[in-house]
């Protein structure tokens, strides 16, 4: 079980290092890839998360991924949203719209357009 110190410990860590390098914005990133960039196990990884954060590793990778994208759909009005999903990660625009709904309650045009 991971204690309360070293759960905050490797949140920490987590938010610096999704904030300084954006590991999130490759589309085969991974919970094995972050734990072992993290230097932690994957399962004390996944419970730093799940109970810290409470969400899981996918929850918490997409709200990354749709946060940035919606720097993005902010400061680069020309590039089309496709194109933008990619940038983030999604292989697909109807994962990424579908994600970018759940988080943001609008569709990425729509966010867009406000």
């Amino acid at each position: 079980s991971l204690t309360p110190e070293l759960q905050s410990a490797t949140l920490k860590k987590l938010e610096q290092l999704m904030k300084n390098e954006k590991p999130f914005l490759r589309p085969d990133f991974s919970l094995p890839d972050l734990a072992s960039k993290l230097n932690v196990s994957i399962h004390a990884l996944s419970q730093a998360i799940n109970d810290g954060l409470s969400k899981s590793f996918f929850e918490m990778l997409a709200e990354y991924r749709i946060e940035e994208a919606k720097r993005y759909l902010i400061d680069q009005p020309n590039i089309k949203i496709e194109e933008i999903a990619e940038q983030v990660g999604y292989n697909s625009k109807s994962s990424f719209n579908t994600a970018f709904k759940k988080i943001t309650g609008k569709t990425p045009s729509e966010f867009r357009s406000t």
